[in-house]
């Protein structure tokens, strides 16, 4: 008997990509192109056929969580004329911030370090010689400096992509920074492992360090063999599903799978739920035991942070803290309008030209 088929809902808003996407995903470093991982990945915590939702039993004591976001915005995009013909160009800006909760609750979130503003001119060459686009305030202010960059490629989206690479570039030096920070006040306290830092996005590779997590809120090609990814869209809210293994090698990477808050009976099987990655080395039977701690603490904890779908277009999956974040973060980048418009005058003006 042919099996129901049932449409469902996204639960995002339309402007954003959606939660599941499925539509690819860069390999990272010491990962295959196979489509499924193998045994030896798939039960490095649970026997494939004993896959399924589990409760937190031993969660990491964490007393502190950063968790660290970078916003990026594109201020103009244009073309680069010369004799040869015309290039694509896209100026744009980022800003990198991290803020600070107690995971227990009773105090006020606080920013954890300075944000960080970066602005650029990504221009699709390999024979960049233009100098720096210097955009001065028509108030007096300090003038904004986009530094010139080539991207790679030829097409329209290659400058863009360009500006995306730079921003988690931005969010990798902030997240050194940060644990740095952490391994300070921990042997400062004399407690090991009482910080998390949480990355919005992929796990920077920062080395071992069982503190630095990312945390993916679109899902995106699944390697899970068929049931062990029945396990996870059956997971329900607060579980998490086994840790598995991806790539090999000194990045290799742990990953699970979290459920934030059941689906309504509208939405497809994935909705409220994310995926996060830890560190696992080159042998990581050895990281394991770490490994399962902070995964019992993102089910414990991270629900509570997930926001509802009055807050965010992006519920459950974008996270309280982060949402304030990004909101003081897009401030910082100005407004947008009188931005455009600096830039018109400066290359009106011709002051990026030499």
């Amino acid at each position: 008997m042919e099996a129901r088929r049932r449409l469902r809902l996204e639960p995002w808003g339309v402007g954003y990509g959606g939660s599941w996407q499925d539509a690819g995903q860069e390999q990272g470093e010491g990962e295959t192109a196979a489509n499924t991982l193998d045994s030896r990945a798939v039960e490095i915590e649970v026997p494939l056929d004993a896959w399924r939702g589990l409760r937190p039993t031993a969660p990491a004591a964490i007393s502190k969580v950063l968790f660290l976001d970078g916003v990026r915005r594109i201020e103009a995009r244009g073309l680069l004329d010369d004799n040869d013909g015309q290039t694509f160009a896209a100026l744009g800006s980022c800003a990198v911030g991290a803020v600070e909760c107690n995971p227990a609750g009773g105090t006020v979130a606080r920013a954890a370090i300075e944000p960080v503003v970066e602005r650029w001119c990504a221009i699709a060459t390999d024979r960049l010689k233009e100098p720096d686009l210097e955009v001065r305030s028509m108030a007096g202010a300090q003038a904004l400096v986009y530094r010139m960059v080539a991207a790679k490629g030829d097409d329209q989206q290659a400058p863009v992509d360009e500006l995306q690479r730079l921003m988690r570039e931005a969010e990798s030096r902030m997240a050194t920074r940060l644990r740095r920070t952490l391994a300070h006040d921990a042997a400062a306290e004399q407690v090991a492992g009482g910080a998390l830092l949480v990355c919005d996005g992929p796990r920077p590779l920062l080395g071992a360090d069982e503190r630095v997590v990312g945390y993916l809120k679109s899902l995106q090609q699944q390697r899970l063999p068929p049931a062990a990814f029945a396990a996870v869209r059956a997971l329900e809210e607060g579980e998490r599903s086994p840790i598995y293994v991806v790539g090999s090698g000194p990045h290799a990477r742990f990953e699970w799978y979290l459920r934030l808050r059941d689906p309504r009976p509208w939405l497809h099987s994935l909705a409220g739920a994310v995926r996060l990655q830890a560190h696992a080395g080159e042998e990581p039977s050895a990281t394991l035991g770490a490994a399962r701690q902070v995964a019992d603490w993102s089910a414990s904890y991270l629900p509570r942070f997930a926001t509802r779908a009055h807050q965010d277009a992006r519920a459950p999956q974008q996270l309280l803290p982060v949402r304030a974040l990004e909101e003081n973060l897009r401030r910082r980048l100005g407004n947008a309008a009188l931005l455009r418009r600096r830039i018109e005058v400066a290359l009106a003006e011709g002051t990026g030209e030499s």
